[in-house]
C-alpha cells in the first residue's frame, strides 16, 4: 500500500492549476442575505508570471485577465458574471511578478448550477482556461441553513491595502485549507441563517465548535472545545479561532453545531483541512496511566502477534498514530504497546472496547481473504485500506479486461464523510497479481490526479504531454462512461 501523505485536497473549494502557462485558483462559496437572498461569492487568484504584461495608457506594465462565469442549468445560463480583473501596474516585468487577486458576489437563486469557468489572457488571446464545477444553493426560508465554513490564514486589524476584510478584520482565505506547520492559530467563520424566523425573536442558543479527526472523528483537541453563546437573528455569525500550534499533521475537519436552549441540535456543519506540523509526535507518556490489567489486552503477550495487531490499525488510525507504527512502535516496551493498543480501543469505544477490536478483527481477517496474499497483507494494500477506513461501498464496477485499458476497478459511495457521489479508481499496472494500486479519487484528503485517465490506457496511448487528461476515444472502452454511472 502506497503511504498517504498529506495531499493538498484540491477538490475541496475549487482549485485550477489549468494549463501550462496561465495558471489561476478558483474559490466559490454560497451564503445568504438577511433578506433570505442567495448569492455566490467568487474569488479569483491569478499568478503573475503566468501571464503577459503589456504597456497600459500610463506607460506601466499591466496585465488583463477577462473572468466570465456562467451559471447554469442544463443548457439555459442563469445568471453571468464577468469582468476584467486587472493587476497592479508596474514599472518593469522583471524578476517574480505578484499574484493579483479579487472577490466577486453574484446573486442567484436557490437551486443546483454548473458554473462555467473562462479565464482569457487579454495580451495573449489565445491562452484561455476553461474550468466546470457543481454548487448547490439551499437556503429556504422556514428552516435553519448556513453557509460552509470558511477557514482563514490570519485573523487581525484590517490596513488600506487588505483585499480579503470581512466582519471587521482582515481575513485571508486559507485557500487551499491546508494549514501548514509555521501557522499557529486556525480562524474560521460560518454564517447562520433564519434563526429569528424559526425559533423566534432574541432567543438563546449556543454554537459548539471543534476539530475532529477526519478519519474517526474523535475530537482532536478535547482541551480546545469552544462553546458561544448566541442569540437568534436573520443572519447570526460565529467567529473565532483554534489554537493549532500543538495539533500535529493529518487530515482533520473544523466542526460547528448549533443547538438550542433545551441542547437539541438544530445544525452541523463541517469542512475538511490538513495539518502539517511534522515536529509534533505521538507522546506515549500519555498512556502511563492506562490501566490494562483484567482487560483483554493483558493476555495479548505475543510480541509478534500484538505487533500485528497494532499494524493492522493503519487504516483507522489518525496520522500520528501511523507515524509512529511505521517509526517507533518497535522500539517500546511490551506493556507500553498494550496500553497504547488498549487507549486506541478505549477512545473509539468506552463502553466495550473489546466488541470494537472484536469486529474490526473480523473485518481484517475478511480483507485479508479479499485483497490479501502471502507477501502483502490485505490491510496494508490500497483496496484494503480504504475498506476498513470508509466501509463498503454501495458499487463496484470491476473492469478487468477492456481492450483499451490495464485492469481497473470503480468504487462509488453514494455518500461518505458529508461527501456525496464519492469514488475511487484502482487499477492493475503490472498486470499480476491481486495488489490493485489507488490511481485516483474525488475524496477529500486522498490522492487526486487529474491524469488517472492516460494512466489506464498507457497500453495504447502513452502520455506524452503531463497536462493531458483525456484519451482518445477508441472502440469498445468507456472509462467516462464508467466513472459518471458508477
Amino acid at each position: 500500500m502506497k503511504k498517504i501523505f498529506l495531499l493538498l485536497a484540491v477538490m475541496l473549494v475549487s482549485l485550477a492549476s489549468f494549463s501550462q502557462n496561465m495558471k489561476a485558483f478558483i474559490s466559490h462559496k454560497a451564503y445568504c442575505t438577511d433578506k433570505m437572498q442567495p448569492y455566490i461569492e467568487f474569488t479569483f487568484i491569478v499568478g503573475g508570471n503566468s501571464v503577459r504584461y503589456a504597456l497600459n495608457d500610463h506607460q506601466k506594465y499591466e496585465a488583463d485577465v477577462d473572468v466570465r462565469v456562467d451559471v447554469a442549468q442544463g443548457d439555459m445560463i442563469v445568471k453571468t458574471l464577468h469582468y476584467i480583473l486587472a493587476s497592479e501596474e508596474l514599472a518593469d516585468t522583471a524578476g517574480i511578478l505578484p499574484d493579483f487577486a479579487d472577490v466577486k458576489n453574484l446573486p442567484v437563486p436557490n437551486g443546483d448550477f454548473f458554473l462555467n469557468f473562462y479565464l482569457t489572457d487579454l495580451n495573449q488571446d489565445s491562452m484561455q482556461l476553461k474550468y466546470i464545477d457543481r454548487i448547490v444553493l439551499n437556503f429556504p426560508e422556514d428552516k435553519i441553513s448556513s453557509s460552509r465554513i470558511s477557514l482563514f490564514e490570519d485573523m487581525r486589524a484590517p490596513e488600506s491595502t487588505d483585499l480579503h476584510v470581512k466582519y471587521g478584520f482582515a481575513l485571508p482565505p486559507s485557500y487551499y485549507n491546508y494549514i501548514p506547520e509555521s501557522q499557529y492559530t486556525l480562524p474560521f467563520a460560518i454564517e447562520i441563517y433564519n434563526t429569528k424566523h424559526v425559533l423566534g425573536a432574541n432567543k438563546p442558543m449556543y454554537a459548539k465548535c471543534f476539530v475532529e479527526h477526519a478519519e474517526n472523528k474523535l475530537v482532536a483537541m478535547p482541551n480546545s472545545v469552544i462553546t458561544k453563546r448566541l442569540t437568534t437573528d436573520d443572519v447570526v455569525l460565529v467567529l473565532d479561532q483554534f489554537n493549532v500550534f500543538k495539533l500535529p499533521s493529518g487530515n482533520y475537519n473544523t466542526v460547528v453545531e448549533l443547538y438550542d436552549d433545551n441542547d437539541s441540535l438544530l445544525l452541523v456543519n463541517k469542512v475538511f483541512f490538513q495539518r502539517s506540523n511534522p515536529s509534533v509526535q505521538l507522546d506515549l507518556t500519555s498512556y502511563d496511566d492506562v490501566v490494562i490489567d483484567g482487560s483483554f489486552v493483558s493476555t495479548m503477550t505475543d510480541r509478534k502477534k500484538l505487533e500485528d495487531d497494532v499494524k493492522c490499525l493503519y487504516p483507522i488510525a489518525t496520522n500520528v498514530e501511523r507515524e509512529f507504527f511505521d517509526n517507533r512502535m518497535k522500539y517500546v516496551e511490551d506493556n507500553q504497546l498494550q496500553r497504547y493498543f488498549y487507549a486506541f480501543w478505549l477512545a473509539r469505544n468506552p463502553n466495550n472496547p473489546e466488541a470494537a477490536w472484536k469486529n474490526y478483527e473480523k473485518l481484517v481477517a475478511m480483507v485479508q481473504e479479499r485483497f490479501g496474499s502471502k507477501q502483502v497483507k490485505g490491510y496494508r494494500t490500497d483496496r484494503g485500506r480504504v475498506y476498513l477506513q470508509y466501509g463498503q461501498p454501495n458499487e463496484i464496477m470491476e473492469v478487468p479486461s477492456d481492450p483499451t485499458t490495464v485492469p481497473y476497478e470503480i468504487w462509488h459511495y453514494y455518500y461518505l464523510d458529508d461527501q456525496s457521489n464519492v469514488k475511487f479508481v484502482f487499477y492493475d499496472p503490472s498486470l499480476v497479481g491481486n495488489d490493485y494500486e489507488l490511481l485516483h479519487s474525488n475524496k477529500y484528503g486522498e490522492p487526486h490526479d487529474t491524469s488517472w485517465k492516460m494512466k489506464l490506457v498507457k497500453k495504447i496511448q502513452p502520455q506524452t504531454d503531463i497536462y493531458e487528461t483525456d484519451p482518445d476515444s477508441y472502440y469498445g472502452g468507456d472509462i467516462n462512461g464508467n466513472w459518471r454511472y458508477h
